[in-house]
């Protein structure tokens, strides 16, 4: 006999948070139930007995869809519609960046295996994997702490005898990379061989130049040639003002320049791929002694920022451990649960960006 009982949202909102020891916001909790529906379904369909070796997959149009009726179930205004963003695909989407699942082509997914990663001080710990949150806690022996698509355990996972075998450095997690200063050299080196000698006008350019904002108290890091009055040093990158290229297409250069008649001309050039140029930016900054702040507002179990740095890969994996704030006058906010902020600063120390943290009132 089956007995069904009415219960308030609130109620069931209650219920979720301490079943999952998660944030008390629909905004966290509706992409965690997604997580964790999609996550139940394809652990089952991975561990399920192989046919002739093969390891069996599932389709995302069978994972979404009940994943979108558990979250409509509970908070229509999240309910997938042409006019809303689908909550569900945005948090498959984060769950591939983390490493939770792995997409095999054809609309087809794998679970990834269960593993844990730790940072230096040990306290902190993700867990990352298509295992469901209730398995976790019993392979591990402890509850994992689950907000948005991110989930977490406390430094006594590894009491737990073969719990050690499963960690993983944070810098492994974001995957092979040579330290950034390292890294910005050779890519400097490299295009400098291939520079070719051009005398030509530099107006209808603009130039990296971080250095010359700073100096004249501006924000902003980029500045048209036109507006430089005196010689550079060393390569710049530059590119072609908005109004002379297409945004989706714009080319990339690294070059020389000379300082003729009170304005730059160019001399020196080679095309920068657009792969390499977010990644060559942060790197400029640390030649240029210009490094950027990211400002992380800390209320409670949360933290937020306002308007993320854009993050070159594999470093901007961190921002999938959160989730979009709902409220309507703040559009760009995104929150982390606060375990979430040492790889949320390790991420960015990486890229040379000074994380600037205060209190705040209310999230």
């Amino acid at each position: 006999m089956i007995s069904l009982t009415l219960r308030r949202i609130s109620e069931a909102e209650a219920s979720l948070c301490r079943e999952w020891q998660g944030i008390r916001d629909p905004a966290a909790l509706a992409p965690t139930l997604a997580a964790e529906h999609m996550r139940a379904l394809i652990f089952c369909t991975t561990t399920a007995p192989r046919v002739a070796g093969v390891v069996p997959s599932i389709h995302s149009a069978r994972m979404l869809a009940g994943a979108r009726r558990a979250v409509a179930l509970l908070w229509p205004q999240y309910a997938h519609s042409p006019l809303t963003p689908d909550i569900c695909t945005l948090t498959l989407e984060q769950m591939e960046t983390i490493g939770d699942v792995a997409r095999i082509g054809s609309g087809q997914w794998l679970g990834a295996p269960l593993r844990i990663v730790g940072t230096k001080d040990g306290f902190h710990n993700l867990i990352v994997g298509a295992t469901p949150a209730q398995s976790v806690r019993r392979l591990l022996g402890v509850p994992p702490t689950c907000a948005g698509t991110s989930r977490f355990v406390s430094a006594a996972v590894f009491k737990a005898q073969g719990n050690e075998e499963m960690l993983v450095s944070v810098d492994d997690w974001f995957g092979p990379e040579k330290p950034l200063a390292t890294w910005t050299s050779q890519v400097l080196a490299h295009h400098e061989n291939r520079m070719t000698n051009v005398e030509l006008s530099a107006e209808l350019l603009e130039l990296y130049a971080p250095d010359l904002m700073q100096a004249h108290g501006r924000t902003g890091r980029w500045v048209a040639a036109r507006h430089i009055s005196r010689p550079l040093d060393g390569p710049r990158l530059c590119r072609p003002l908005d109004r002379y290229a297409q945004k989706w297409d714009r080319p990339f250069y690294l070059a020389h320049f000379g300082f003729k008649d009170g304005a730059l001309t160019l001399r020196r050039t080679a095309p920068v791929s657009r792969d390499l140029t977010l990644r060559l930016c942060f790197g400029i900054d640390i030649v240029l002694q210009t490094p950027r702040r990211a400002l992380m507002v800390r209320h409670r179990d949360t933290f937020w920022m306002d308007r993320p740095l854009m993050l070159p890969r594999p470093e901007a994996r961190i921002y999938a451990l959160g989730w979009k704030h709902a409220a309507q006058d703040s559009p760009d906010r995104l929150t982390f649960h606060v375990n979430a902020m040492p790889f949320v600063v390790h991420a960015f120390q990486r890229v040379a960006v000074t994380p600037t943290i205060t209190s705040g009132g209310t999230a």
